[in-house]
C-alpha cells in the first residue's frame, strides 16, 4: 500500500450526482418522491434495531441502536486481496428489504455506476448519544452514501455529519440531516454523526450504503 497521503476531497459539497463520487463531497436534495421517502422512513422506524453498534473501536466510543440489512458487517472478515472486498451484496439486500433494494437500483444508476454494493445499514442515535469520529474504508475508490429518511427536521435538533480533513484538524464540511438527502463522500475521510439536541423529539436516523468499485 502507497505510503503517500490520501487526496482531500472537494470542501465545497457539490449539489448533484455528477460530480466524481469517489473523490469529492456530493450532496443530492429530493433525491427520492415523497411517497417512496415515507415508506422508507415506516420501514425503518417500525423494524426491529439491535443496540450495541460503534461509530469505532475506541473503548470510550458510544453505543447506539443499528439495524444490517446486507454484506460484511465488519471488514476484519474480509479474506484476500481488494477483489473480495468487491463482492456484491445487491442480491442479499433484495432478500432481505426489497424496498431498500429498489433505492439502491436508483442510486446505483443515477450516481454510481461501475460501482457495487457492499453492505447496507442504518443507525439510529437517540439524544445524549455521540457517534465517533472514523473512516469507513482506506481503499481508492470506495465510498459511503448517507441517506437522511426523517419526514420533517428542525435546525434546532442537531443531528449534522461533520467531515473533517486528514488530520482532523479542522471541519471541511458540515451537512445538515434535511430530509430526503442524500450526501456521499470517500470512504477515507473523517466524519462523525453529531448528537441531536435535547429538544429533538426522535431518533437521528440515516440509512448507509457503502460502495465499492466493480471489478468486472
Amino acid at each position: 500500500m502507497s505510503s503517500k497521503p490520501l487526496p482531500q476531497p472537494s470542501t465545497r459539497p457539490s449539489t448533484s450526482g455528477n460530480a466524481d463520487v469517489g473523490t469529492g463531497i456530493v450532496v443530492v436534495d429530493d433525491v427520492l418522491p415523497h411517497n417512496e421517502q415515507q415508506e422508507i422512513h415506516r420501514f425503518l422506524t417500525s423494524g426491529n434495531w439491535s443496540y450495541g453498534w460503534r461509530s469505532n473501536k475506541e473503548a470510550d466510543a458510544q453505543r447506539f441502536w443499528h439495524r444490517h440489512f446486507a454484506g460484511v458487517v465488519d471488514s476484519s472478515e474480509l479474506q484476500g486481496d481488494s477483489k473480495q472486498h468487491s463482492a456484491d451484496c445487491a442480491d442479499e439486500l433484495k432478500a432481505t428489504a426489497p424496498l431498500l433494494h429498489s433505492f439502491w437500483q436508483r442510486l446505483q444508476m443515477k450516481i454510481f455506476q461501475g460501482h457495487v454494493l457492499s453492505r447496507c445499514y442504518a443507525n439510529a442515535l437517540p439524544y445524549g448519544t455521540e457517534g465517533g469520529t472514523h473512516t469507513d474504508s482506506p481503499i481508492p475508490g470506495d465510498c459511503t452514501a448517507v441517506y437522511y429518511p426523517h419526514d420533517t427536521w428542525h435546525p434546532d435538533w442537531g443531528g449534522e455529519t461533520i467531515i473533517f480533513n486528514q488530520d482532523r484538524s479542522d471541519i471541511l464540511a458540515a451537512v445538515y440531516p434535511k430530509p430526503n438527502r442524500l450526501l456521499v463522500f470517500p470512504g477515507f475521510v473523517n466524519h462523525v454523526a453529531r448528537g441531536v439536541s435535547k429538544s429533538c423529539p426522535q431518533m437521528r436516523i440515516t440509512l448507509m450504503f457503502k460502495t465499492t468499485k466493480s471489478t468486472n
